[in-house]
């Protein structure tokens, strides 16, 4: 065992709890990373990103962080909440139907910040509860805090507005 892992001994006892071990998932890796490549300068000048997560629930915080950190990066703090909770919200659903992998993408030009989630099943099922739930009322999220959203092939989509454009439906 590494000597860094082995408890501290003096005089035959343990010197207190020690802290536990923690192993990050892949996605708290890449989140990690992701914030790491974006403080450093190596995540580029661009205004998009995408990556692609595990589908575990590691995916809901590591989706929301990663998120939040493009976002402060781009300047746009001011969206950063509202699209925290819908990345969230949106990555939770895909999580339901997902069996290995969940897209999320983002893109920031003419004043809009725009999502895509999708997830990695041949069919359609994360996209058809979307627009069942939207068809019952029961996306309040979208509906409230996205200037508009829909579906595009596999992928489910909102846009925050970042500029001086005003929102059609609100």
């Amino acid at each position: 065992m590494p000597a860094m892992l082995q408890p501290h001994i003096e005089h035959g006892t343990t010197a207190g709890p020690q802290p536990a071990l923690r192993l990050l998932s892949w996605n708290g890796l890449l989140a990690m990373g992701d914030g790491l490549a974006v403080r450093t300068g190596w995540a580029g000048q661009d205004r998009s990103a995408s990556w692609l997560l595990s589908a575990r629930p590691s995916a809901v915080p590591g989706a929301r962080r990663m998120t939040a950190v493009r976002l402060a990066a781009w300047g746009l703090r001011e969206q950063a909440e509202n699209a925290d909770l819908l990345v969230g919200a949106l990555v939770a659903d895909a999580l339901r139907h997902a069996t290995a992998k969940i897209r999320l993408s983002l893109w920031a030009e003419d004043d809009l910040l725009r999502c895509e989630i999708e997830d990695d099943r041949p069919t359609l099922a994360f996209v058809a509860s979307c627009r069942k739930a939207a068809q019952r009322g029961h996306n309040p999220l979208l509906a409230r805090l996205a200037c508009c959203w829909g579906v595009a092939g596999k992928a489910v989509w909102f846009e925050l507005v970042t500029g001086e454009r005003s929102c059609e439906h609100a």
